[in-house]
């Protein structure tokens, strides 16, 4: 699995008392997901370690074909109804034919902090949450006997879906807000952060010369 299961720990937790955890066993996959993020991956390669974390917030493991939603009651159990109803996460993956790429760019807004991917499709810039990504996609616990690190993201309507050979994992993304929208991106225009080489058509070019006698102050000697 490429969650690092003690971060994934911390958000399916954080979830439990937010909004709900949904926990399911289907199609011979383990499925955990909530408002904004989630995953789907093979039983068999579930580590005990991810196994013991769902245990420890529900209580148990879901049989094959029960999928329950978890919210904290005031005693603090976590108390399941049953989900009729659930996505279907390698139909959606399947369905997103974009992709992106997760540029060497962060945006900090207190108090959040986003990665910033560019898509494919029309080089426009979407973000998410870094602690559902950046944070929890590691190779630390890899089985590499049977799996690799995902490749870029797919992406549908706002939605990143990273898939490697055993697991799906998913963030839906969020308005960076005005200043990023109407100021950085804008300025970002023109660079493709899915080529190699993306900063070199800006190696070499002087800035242009600044205005209001800059110039001429900025070859005066310091005062110290």
């Amino acid at each position: 699995m490429f969650l690092k299961t003690g971060e994934l720990k911390k958000i399916m937790k954080a979830s439990l008392k937010k909004h709900g955890l949904i926990v399911g066993n289907v199609n011979d996959h383990y499925l955990v997901y909530s408002d904004n993020w989630g995953l789907y991956i093979e039983i068999p390669y579930a580590s005990n370690k991810f196994k013991a974390a769902i245990m420890e917030l529900i209580g148990d493991l879901p049989e094959a074909y029960e999928c329950y939603l978890y919210k904290t009651t005031p005693d603090g159990e976590a108390e399941p109804e049953t989900v009729p109803d659930y996505p279907d996460p390698y139909e959606q993956w399947k369905a997103a034919k974009d992709f992106a790429v997760v540029a060497p760019v962060m945006l900090f807004a207190w108090p959040h902090e986003y990665i910033v991917c560019q898509k494919h499709s029309d080089l426009k810039f979407v973000v998410a949450d870094r602690s559902l990504s950046d944070r929890v996609i590691s190779r630390s616990e890899l089985d590499t006997t049977v799996e690799a690190m995902p490749a870029r993201p797919s992406f549908l309507s706002g939605v990143l879906y990273w898939k490697n050979e055993t697991t799906i994992y998913w963030v839906h993304t969020e308005s960076p807000g005005n200043k990023a929208l109407e100021v950085l991106f804008p300025r970002l225009n023109g660079i493709s952060f899915f080529e190699d080489d993306w900063i070199a058509d800006n190696v070499g070019q002087e800035d242009e010369e600044p205005a209001d006698g800059r110039e001429e102050a900025a070859e005066d000697p310091l005062p110290y």
